[in-house]
C-alpha cells in the first residue's frame, strides 16, 4: 500500500470508529476491506434516508408532499452521496468487532 492510500484509509477508519482508532502506519489489508464494506453500507443507508420525507406536525397537505418529494428528487438527481450521521453510527456499531479483529491481523 502506498503512503497516501494508508493516510486516506486511516481517515475513513477514524471517521467511523473515532479519532485515534488507527494511524496510517498501522493500516493493514484487512482493515481496508472492513472500511470498504462499512462505506458501502453507510452509502446504502444514506441513499435510503434520502427517500424519507421530513416530519411535519399534523397531516401533511398536498403542497407539503409535493415539496418534500421534489426536494428528495433534487438530492437524488444531484448525486448527493452525503452520509447521514445516523447511518455512520449504525455502521460503526455493526462493523466494530470486525474492525477490531482486522486491527489484530485476524
Amino acid at each position: 500500500m502506498e503512503s497516501d492510500q494508508r493516510q486516506y484509509l486511516s481517515e475513513v477508519i477514524n471517521y467511523f470508529w473515532g479519532e485515534g482508532t488507527t494511524s496510517p502506519e498501522s493500516v493493514n489489508q484487512g482493515m481496508a476491506v472492513i472500511a470498504y464494506e462499512a462505506l458501502q453500507e453507510a452509502q446504502n443507508c444514506s441513499a435510503a434516508m434520502d427517500f424519507v420525507p421530513r416530519p411535519v406536525s399534523g397531516r401533511p397537505g398536498g403542497k407539503y408532499i409535493l415539496k418534500q418529494v421534489a426536494k428528495i428528487g433534487k438530492q437524488i438527481a444531484s448525486g448527493d452521496t452525503q452520509i447521514y450521521e445516523t447511518c455512520r453510527q449504525r455502521v460503526a456499531v455493526n462493523f466494530r468487532n470486525q474492525m477490531e479483529m482486522a486491527k489484530q491481523g485476524l
